[in-house]
């Protein structure tokens, strides 16, 4: 019996190796496969966590973190030392105040959430995520390979930052403009000037990116502005409906009541004043003996200061000597965003600059992604 076990385990070894003699392993293909492999996961697109400690935003009074968070998107081919360099999009959020803000639906939660906000509908996410989705507009030729980075530029408490040089929340401007744009140029395979960078903007962000444009031509020289706050006089209109959420007077920024928030956070960043405790700002309106609401001139003054109409007005031609300028607002918008452009386009005809304008039926934001789909074209066929 044990001499059959044998010659069983003999036969079966032989059978074994025979097989293998007749069809050797082929190790040559092994690593040419690889090797295959290797380099597509070495070429194919990168969405990245980054962090970068930003000077500017060092030593602001209300203490906002100057450490910041960053996506990056690199695609598909990207080499960091290889011979050309790639164009980059700055791409600025409006809320939520995140660096996910265009590529996680779940950073849209607590907003759409609440029954306070204007809007309670999501934009239109693309399934496949954000890293696949500018993949695919790159495999269709809508745009040609570039860097885009979505910095967090949020504050505490009040959320918006509106991209503005404030003693109170830090100089967020100069954080764009200056560190993280030095910090893409050393860290990543960019083409070094203006006519390798665009600033694209949803919202605050769109206003960001008008006002980068007129200040800082010579940093970008594409801007394109999704549903962007450009006209301040808009704002100030809604005087009476931040009346009414504020029955008692004004106490602050409160979840339920939008425009007065946003009001707070406008005045942080447009008109702070550390000497003017618990919220350390200059509204632009107060109420009078009676209970009215009433403007307040001097703060007003300030606030238009950083108002893209206005500033059109001293910069008109840092803005015509830009490669390319582009916005488009939604007809429903739910804060008559749609209204506040009409200004603006008749100031950008007196001054002969020339603009793409693109109107669509949607709201505020549900349609960003539609949207930043025709702007990244856009910002693609204008820089070099």
């Amino acid at each position: 019996m044990k001499n059959l076990k044998f010659l069983l385990l003999f036969i079966l070894a032989f059978l074994v190796f025979w097989s293998c003699e007749k069809e050797p392993i082929n190790s040559d293909l092994i690593n040419e496969q690889t090797t295959e492999l290797s380099a597509r996961k070495a070429h194919s697109s990168k969405l990245q966590n980054r962090v970068i400690n930003s000077d500017a935003l060092k030593n602001n009074f209300i203490g906002n973190s100057h450490t910041r968070k960053l996506q990056i998107y690199t695609p598909p081919g990207y080499k960091k030392n290889g011979p050309e360099g790639y164009p980059v999009v700055y791409l600025l959020h409006g809320f939520p105040f995140s660096e996910k803000a265009f590529i996680d639906p779940n950073s849209w939660d607590e907003w759409i959430s609440n029954p306070y906000l204007f809007s309670n509908e999501y934009p239109d996410f693309p399934e496949e995520g954000f890293r696949l989705w500018v993949d695919n507009l790159i495999d269709l030729e809508v745009i040609d390979p570039m860097i885009i980075v979505m910095p967090n530029s949020g504050t505490e408490p009040y959320g918006f930052s509106f991209y503005t040089n404030s003693m109170l929340n830090g100089n967020f401007e100069d954080f764009i403009v200056n560190d993280l744009v030095s910090y893409m140029d050393k860290n990543y395979n960019t083409i070094p000037n203006a006519s390798g960078r665009a600033v694209v903007g949803h919202s605050q962000g769109g206003y960001a990116a008008f006002k980068f444009g007129m200040l800082h031509p010579n940093k970008f020289g594409t801007v394109a502005s999704h549903s962007g706050l450009l006209y301040v006089d808009a704002v100030l209109s809604f005087a009476d409906v931040i009346a009414d959420e504020n029955p008692d007077g004004f106490t602050g920024p409160h979840p339920m009541k939008f425009m007065t928030s946003a009001l707070y956070a406008m005045s942080a960043a447009w008109s702070p004043n550390i000497n003017n405790p618990p919220f350390f700002v200059d509204l632009p309106f107060e109420f009078d003996e009676n209970g009215d609401i009433q403007s307040i001139d001097s703060v007003i003054e300030r606030w238009y200061q950083n108002d893209v109409y206005s500033l059109l007005n001293l910069h008109s031609d840092n803005f015509n000597s830009l490669n390319g300028i582009y916005f488009d607002v939604g007809i429903y918008d739910e804060l008559g965003t749609q209204l506040a452009h009409q200004p603006v386009i008749v100031r950008l005809n007196e001054k002969f600059i020339e603009y793409t304008l693109d109107t669509y039926e949607g709201g505020h934001h549900t349609h960003m992604f539609q949207q930043l789909s025709k702007s990244l074209a856009f910002c693609s066929n204008s820089m070099y």
